[in-house]
């Protein structure tokens, strides 16, 4: 059973829900009204692949039409490219999101996991993972940068460091983006031409569509032409193609939603660190990892919800067991109604 996809139980419109990695400003007014007025073309067949978002996509990213593709979600192209490239070797840089180890094994692929350790703050020591790769020789490494849940990432230098000196292994390099715009970090975009690498990208998380689901794949030609080999026809609708302008060219609200994020991001990070009784790693992502120092992570997401706050638990991700939790950022009167009950029932150590 997914544990990831929000809170669905009674009173879901008073329960502030810190288990979803998604920017709470919600999708711009803009984008609103635009779907509003694309009504209207539900009675017509959308574009077959939606060549002309990709387009759009294309032109925004400074790289061509045939190195991308379009997906249901980010999800439907984790899939997608697992039934495409059907390794026999996978390795995963774990903990991380689980739908990847998930789609790879319904393509029987052998799945090997690469684990970082939290006494290094879940950073990934970059030539024990060369001596991993080099002893497993996979066909794909999974990595997501930044990664879900740790929030650790690894910068673009480092990624093609890693490249060069595997290039005799010949492995595709799965690299999930889906958290890089809340971030001021570099793409690792530019390297798509040079490397067998796959990059993933979300609209979800940071333009607060996750209802819509839009996402897209960027890679090389070759890669690209493997997945769409595969890849139903007509898996996007209407109005999440017609939005993809609009998400794009709307520089107020990136402003806008990047003002609020810094600020609040710093705020939650602050007041988190002031909790006797829990550990939190930095994070590149907009959530905490954080650990409870006496507390189990179950009991605790309980009595949260009893004050209409929902907490995601991470004892399904590899290597996290019942002590971890995940917290997203979310307005300041969330995030100080979290913090008053976090302290509140922590210091009574459950």
């Amino acid at each position: 059973m997914n544990k990831h996809g929000g809170y669905f139980g009674e009173n879901t419109k008073e329960v502030m829900d810190f288990s979803v990695n998604v920017n709470p400003l919600g999708p711009s007014e803009k984008l609103i009204k635009e779907l509003k007025d694309k009504l209207n073309t539900i009675i017509r067949y959308p574009e077959i692949d939606g060549e002309t978002s990709k387009n759009i996509l294309a032109e925004y990213l400074s790289i061509h039409p045939e190195e991308i593709i379009l997906g249901n979600g980010a999800t439907e192209l984790i899939y997608l490219f697992a039934r495409a490239l059907k390794p026999k070797k996978v390795l995963i840089i774990e903990p991380t999101f689980t739908e990847y180890r998930r789609a790879f094994e319904m393509t029987e692929s052998d799945i090997y996991s690469y684990i970082s350790r939290e006494t290094n703050d879940f950073c990934w020591h970059k030539e024990e993972l060369l001596k991993e790769i080099r002893k497993i020789k996979p066909e794909v490494i999974v990595l997501c940068n930044p990664n879900n849940p740790t929030g650790v990432f690894m910068d673009k230098s480092e990624i093609e460091n890693i490249l060069i000196k595997m290039e005799d292994i010949k492995a595709t390099i799965f690299i999930d983006e889906s958290f890089i715009d809340f971030t001021d970090k570099e793409s690792s975009i530019s390297l798509i031409r040079e490397y067998p690498i796959y990059i993933l990208r979300s609209m979800t998380k940071f333009y607060a569509i996750p209802g819509l689901r839009l996402g897209y794949g960027i890679g090389n030609k070759n890669i690209i032409s493997r997945l769409n080999e595969m890849k139903e026809p007509w898996t996007l609708n209407a109005l999440a193609l017609g939005s993809t302008p609009k998400l794009l060219e709307d520089k107020e609200y990136r402003k806008e939603v990047m003002n609020w994020y810094t600020r609040e991001k710093e705020f939650l990070y602050k007041e988190l660190k002031g909790i006797r009784y829990l550990d939190v790693f930095s994070s590149e992502g907009n959530f905490f990892l954080c650990k409870l120092k006496k507390s189990n992570a179950k009991e605790l997401k309980t009595r949260l919800l009893k004050e209409n706050i929902n907490i995601r638990t991470c004892e399904d991700f590899l290597s996290l067991d019942d002590r971890y939790i995940r917290l997203a950022v979310r307005s300041r009167e969330d995030n100080i109604k979290l913090i008053t009950a976090l302290k509140e029932i922590l210091i009574n150590e459950i």
